[in-house]
């Protein structure tokens, strides 16, 4: 209310993607399709975005809600969301303290704020990711697949956290999975199959959508995209190699309005060439990339977005802000992320619960591995906000049990 009452509404779509998202929520009402095309025809189907976040508007739109509402519901789903870490502190760790430090500490975390009050689909997406986790835990696995099917819909790198999930069920059932002699194996295997079944029955329609308009089963057009668009051109630039920008040229016969270069680049029919282009570098130069690749990830655990946010929004919007106050404060937040990476590593000392933290912690690690350099990109902290509140648990048990076990010691000097 506060940035309402001082910035207007407009501040909540300052970000490209989010004046993006409330546009293909317009076109949809107008025109029934999800395209993102700002010229006549509207009927350019879009292959990039998947619908859940422009329906999600779409229904603000409908009844003429004002933006603030939009930003209003995505906070109370935050507020959700920090209600979920805290179940999950008691269901898996056994502590009311380690999910109210956890949740709290994610309401508050300047990241979270600034990206949880902008129209992007993170906020939504990880609200369905992090009930699904706690579904999952909860042993309802039917509704976790429908959940994490939704977050897939919401952004599709969901997709790649699915395997995770079934090898957990795997591993919680292994002994009567694998074992003839145990009553219930057969039960077991059939749930495994619905899960699987389910998960794939949600995110279906989607895929026949795009086998029916663009002749591929894929969810998005934006995987080897973005590595081609982001990635391969950075290497190209520390490798001193010529990048080849128009790979694609566009056709004449495409669509004519202003933005149809963007637009032509997102298109399914050239993501064979972005695949060739980025396969050729990596037959090329193999040890470098997958070096540049895999150190990328690395650093990009610590790209939380601050600077991004000192000097984009904050001295934006206030110029006279000090920026040797501001570059202080980045440095003490990554510093504080380097401590909280140090708890995560002292909780998995524990024994007890190791299982259910490298599950929790997996997903981090794959996001991160499997994007690269897209997590240190200008703003590709946002990328990482969906495991915000799951590392922070992880952070807040390596905080208790070192704690506990300090107290310990201290209660034993003291016998």
């Amino acid at each position: 209310m506060i940035v309402q009452w001082l910035f207007g509404s407009h501040v909540f779509i300052s970000f490209s993607d989010a004046a993006n998202y409330l546009h293909m929520a317009q076109t949809f009402l107008q025109y029934h399709t999800i395209s993102q095309a700002t010229d006549s025809p509207f009927l350019l189907p879009d292959p990039l975005r998947t619908p859940i976040y422009p329906l999600f508007l779409a229904l603000f739109v409908l009844f003429k809600l004002p933006i603030f509402t939009v930003v209003l519901v995505q906070n109370i789903l935050v507020g959700f969301i920090a209600v979920i870490i805290y179940r999950l502190g008691i269901k898996l760790f056994e502590s009311r303290s380690i999910g109210i430090v956890a949740s709290v500490i994610f309401c508050f975390e300047p990241m979270s704020i600034y990206w949880n009050n902008l129209l992007m689909s993170e906020t939504l997406a990880s609200f369905f990711f992090i009930f699904a986790i706690y579904l999952f835990v909860s042993k309802r696995y039917y509704l976790s697949a429908v959940m994490l099917g939704l977050a897939t819909l919401t952004r599709p790198v969901n997709l790649y956290f699915f395997p995770l999930f079934l090898l957990m069920y795997i591993y919680e059932y292994r002994e009567y999975l694998f074992n003839t002699v145990k009553a219930g194996g057969g039960l077991l295997w059939r749930k495994f199959l619905l899960i699987f079944f389910i998960f794939f029955l949600t995110i279906f329609p989607w895929m026949l959508r795009n086998k029916i308009q663009f002749d591929t089963w894929e969810l998005s057009s934006n995987g080897w995209f973005a590595i081609y668009y982001f990635t391969a051109e950075k290497f190209t630039e520390i490798k001193h190699i010529p990048y080849t920008r128009n790979i694609a040229p566009v056709s004449p016969d495409y669509y004519h309005g202003k933005d149809r270069q963007i637009l032509y680049f997102y298109e399914f029919f050239n993501t064979p060439k972005y695949k060739k282009y980025v396969i050729d570098l990596i037959k090329k130069y193999p040890i470098d990339f997958i070096k540049f690749h895999f150190t990328s990830a690395v650093k990009g655990f610590n790209n939380h977005d601050y600077g991004y946010i000192a000097r984009y929004v904050l001295q934006a919007k206030v110029p006279s802000f000090p920026s040797v106050i501001s570059d202080w404060l980045v440095g003490i937040g990554q510093w504080i992320w380097l401590a909280i990476y140090g708890f995560v590593a002292v909780g998995l000392f524990v024994k007890g619960r190791r299982a259910w933290q490298l599950f929790l912690l997996g997903f981090y690690l794959i996001n991160n591995f499997l994007i690269g350099y897209i997590s240190m990109v200008s703003a590709g902290g946002r990328y990482n906000l969906p495991f915000l509140p799951i590392t922070l648990l992880l952070a807040s048990y390596g905080f208790m049990s070192l704690w506990d076990y300090q107290k310990s010691l201290t209660k034993k000097r003291h016998v």
